[in-house]
């Protein structure tokens, strides 16, 4: 946030920025807009529970239902509704996530335009979000949606926030437009509590306006009542899973997501475990040697990058099992930070900075292709699967290599039917291949035990 008010764009090249933005990211983003297939069984659920007549019959969520554990119903609605659409045509629901996500790519760009930017650092920024390992995989997974609006409304509130700032505008008005926001992005998913402290952060290191702290209140007012409302319910998990929390879990998980990143061949956090301790440190040398480049030139945009960054991810860290989508915010703020400090850094940082985005981008392509490869055997194993079910009586004992096993497990997990077919139930995963009925080929065709050696 500006201490001055300089002229912003005016319209026509704020929107030439975000159009160049959204079309590129689309463009690049083309293996994940075209997957014939889905990637896990959150999806598949979804789809499943949205496969009825009419629109009028889905098994809506109760909008003040707050006593659930996942209290999201903006999301859960609305992902029912777009399944009801979609479901059916695979390409068309992926087509609409990239759509989706590289208008918040664009979004971010037009912000960092409109905090004096250049179009071309703006555009680069831009992309370089979109394209990186984490937004891939969100834009990529249907299962996204509530990372797609709160980070969505985070994003529209920071804009509210800097015209009202340019504009010297109502701190009432900023006010509601900040509980509104939040208070929608509360609905989205629970990650959005951090929204408040990132805009209290922003203006106890950027600004100190009067806008900022209005919009820092309403902001706070909403997460207040929603804790109010929602504390029982968050403080329920006490069973060993992926939503149980430790405190001890933090830092590992704090290390995770910072060397993520830049390890080019990982596909998921989830099994981002042991690796060498060379790529470790090397990938932690890279991110020292730029926030020491920031902060030697921009030291208020390092201290935000650094704890902005761990604001965005707290929700996240407590957590037994973390994966991509939680790190969603944080990387939109990184680049966001790296991006406004640019003009400031110097040769070497700068190099730095091109040798990161590089391989931001290597890697968000090596998750779009492992994305791509799980769509297509699912897109071929689903409707096999279905065949075979609909001539079997009992449980479908099942094998799959390996290195695959977590996928075709993830296809039939608590998934109740596949386009009409009952799955709930019907299936056993067994580790022995002479146990099995049929056992998964590499791409998603079963065969019977005897024809797998032919």
């Amino acid at each position: 946030m500006p201490r001055d008010r300089p002229l912003p764009p005016d319209p026509p090249r704020l929107l030439r920025t975000a159009l160049w933005v959204w079309g590129l990211a689309c463009l690049g983003q083309a293996l994940l807009a075209l997957n014939p297939g889905y990637f896990s069984h959150d999806e598949l659920q979804w789809g499943a529970a949205s496969d009825v007549e009419s629109w009028r019959e889905l098994p809506w969520m109760v909008w003040w239902d707050v006593a659930v554990f996942q209290w999201r119903p903006l999301t859960f609605n609305l992902w029912l509704l777009v399944s009801h659409a979609l479901f059916e045509t695979s390409v068309a629901f992926h087509a609409l996530w990239v759509g989706l996500g590289s208008a918040i790519a664009a979004g971010l760009a037009a912000l960092l335009l409109r905090l004096g930017l250049t179009a071309r650092q703006a555009v680069a920024a831009g992309l370089v979000f979109a394209l990186g390992p984490v937004a891939v995989y969100v834009h990529g997974w249907v299962g996204t949606l509530a990372d797609l609006l709160w980070v969505g409304c985070a994003l529209a509130l920071a804009h509210a926030v800097l015209g009202a700032h340019r504009r010297a505008g109502g701190t009432l008005s900023v006010f509601l437009v900040a509980l509104v926001l939040t208070a929608a992005a509360l609905m989205a998913k629970e990650a959005a509590v951090v929204m408040p402290a990132l805009l209290a952060l922003t203006w106890l290191c950027a600004a100190r306006s009067r806008v900022l702290a209005w919009a820092t209140a309403g902001s706070g007012a909403a997460v207040l009542v929603y804790l109010a409302l929602r504390a029982p319910a968050l403080m329920q998990v006490t069973a060993p899973g992926p939503y149980s929390m430790a405190l001890g879990h933090m830092h590992g998980n704090l290390a995770k997501f910072a060397l993520f990143p830049l390890q080019v061949s990982a596909f998921e956090l989830q099994g981002f475990g042991p690796m060498k301790i060379t790529p470790l440190l090397v990938s932690a040398l890279l991110w020292l040697g730029l926030l020491l480049g920031m902060r030697r030139r921009s030291p208020r945009l390092a201290l935000l990058l650094v704890l902005g960054g761990t604001l965005a991810l707290a929700p996240a860290l407590p957590l037994a099992v973390i994966s991509n989508q939680y790190a969603y915010g944080a990387s939109a703020w990184a680049v966001g930070c790296v991006a406004l400090a640019w003009p400031a850094l110097g040769r070497p940082a700068r190099a730095l900075v091109y040798f990161l985005a590089l391989l931001l981008v290597w890697h968000g392509v090596n998750v779009q292709r492992g994305m791509r490869a799980v769509g297509e055997r699912q897109a071929v194993f689903q409707p096999a699967l279905a065949a075979e079910l609909r001539g079997h009586v009992g449980v479908l004992k099942l094998y799959a290599p390996v290195d695959a096993a977590w996928q075709y497990r993830r296809f039939t997990h608590e998934v109740p039917a596949w386009r009409g077919e009952p799955v709930g139930g019907r299936v056993a995963w067994v580790h022995d291949a002479v146990e099995s009925d049929l056992q998964v080929h590499p791409d998603g065709r079963l065969h019977h035990r005897k024809t797998v050696s032919e």
